[in-house]
């Protein structure tokens, strides 16, 4: 957290969304003790915590398509789910308009113009924690950005209706679930190093909320409430951008509000796969997401997955098989585009098929490296203009 500001939250959420066709409303979240079902002729809200679900049905019910609906629960969850994602962090967003268009929109952090590859080392020797915890730790935001463009460019609400839900909240609170007791319990040593996070995220002696009780975020509220009136120019371009340079100034850190004003989403071209005739459309890197459950799917598709019950022994082992085989190619060839070449061959049939013919049916088999797909290197996922 910087000074009174929640920057600390720096991780992804991931939205795909499609237009509604009509705007019926959807069914209310059922309780726990019900079966953990729900049906809906039109449309449906889904996500982690019942407050941003309800967000989103909120978002339907005043004439929001779905689009709005992702956004005001995406804006919800950065609130009662902080640890997971927020306006602090970046997001993809994917939709598939009611026409058949599709968009891809990286929301994702950008680095501050003054990083570089020794920033994280000491001595000569790298510094993980540098990394992940304090002033250096933090990019430049992009998730609010990416939500903006979404909502201007394909909602029918503005987003000062959507983020109202989430300043509410933020302001009476909500009750701690036991995940976030959890995660709370377990971050409680670097949260008391700021004094943001420290005086919002723990008691005033020290130690974490806990279950049941009723969390409070000030701040995050009346920033909520800046951007509903003011607009994203005030967290881009105003005074928000201007007390967080100042602080990174004061702190060891290298962000600056010129590093905000110069944030820009950016237009990714969708990736498009299928699925035994289904057409399966996901986000290209530099989310990794789309290309590795492409892959998954394109070995999957070589195989024969015999009875309808997932559970089966052999089923299990053919699907752990294929992940193990991409998540080799996942862990060497995935990365930014605007910085390493991606091989677009990951997702070829082909390539699917000669991995499946590695699999074993009966015998897990050693992944000791990743593959190659075909021409690594010269085809590649779509680059774009480099933004240090």
């Amino acid at each position: 957290m910087i000074g009174s500001f929640h920057l600390i939250q720096l991780a992804a959420i991931a939205i795909s969304i499609g237009l509604a066709a009509s705007l019926i409303p959807p069914v209310p979240v059922l309780a726990q003790s019900q079966p953990r079902a729900a049906t809906s002729s039109r449309n449906m809200v889904a996500t982690v915590h019942p407050l941003a679900t309800s967000a989103g049905i909120d978002a339907l019910e005043q004439g929001g398509n779905a689009i709005d609906a992702a956004v005001a629960a995406a804006l919800t969850l950065g609130v009662v789910d902080g640890y997971n994602s927020g306006i602090g962090g970046g997001c993809f967003v994917l939709i598939r308009t009611s026409d058949g268009n599709l968009v891809a929109i990286d929301g994702r952090e950008m680095a501050p113009a003054a990083a570089h590859r020794d920033m994280f080392l000491v001595d000569g020797k790298p510094d993980t924690r540098l990394s992940q915890t304090g002033p250096l730790a933090v990019g430049v935001p992009g998730a609010l950005a990416a939500y903006e463009q979404a909502v201007a460019g394909h909602g029918r609400l503005s987003l000062d209706r959507l983020i109202e839900p989430a300043a509410r909240i933020a302001e009476e609170g909500f009750e701690v679930s036991p995940v976030y007791a959890d995660n709370l319990k377990a971050t409680a040593e670097t949260l008391s190093h700021f004094p943001g996070s420290r005086a919002v995220l723990l008691r005033p002696d020290g130690s974490p909320w806990e279950t049941g009780e009723i969390l409070r975020q000030p701040d995050l509220a009346k920033t909520c409430r800046h951007i509903a009136e003011e607009g994203t120019e005030w967290f881009y371009k105003g005074d928000f951008a201007r007390r967080t340079g100042e602080w990174m100034s004061k702190n060891g850190g290298i962000l600056t509000a010129d590093d905000f004003a110069a944030y820009t989403t950016i237009r990714r071209k969708p990736l498009e796969t299928t699925w035994r005739g289904f057409t399966i459309i996901g986000f290209p890197p530099p989310g990794s997401g789309g290309v590795h459950v492409a892959q998954i799917l394109n070995i999957l598709e070589q195989l024969e997955l015999s009875g309808a019950d997932d559970r089966r022994a052999e089923t299990v082992h053919v699907i752990a098989e294929a992940m193990k085989l991409a998540f080799a190619d996942r862990a060497y060839w995935l990365g930014d585009p605007d910085f390493v070449n991606v091989p677009s061959g990951l997702i070829d049939k082909d390539y699917a098929r000669e991995l499946a013919a590695r699999i074993d049916p009966a015998h897990a088999t050693p992944v000791t490296s990743h593959g190659t797909p075909p021409r690594a290197d010269e085809a590649f996922f779509e680059k774009h203009t480099t933004h240090v």
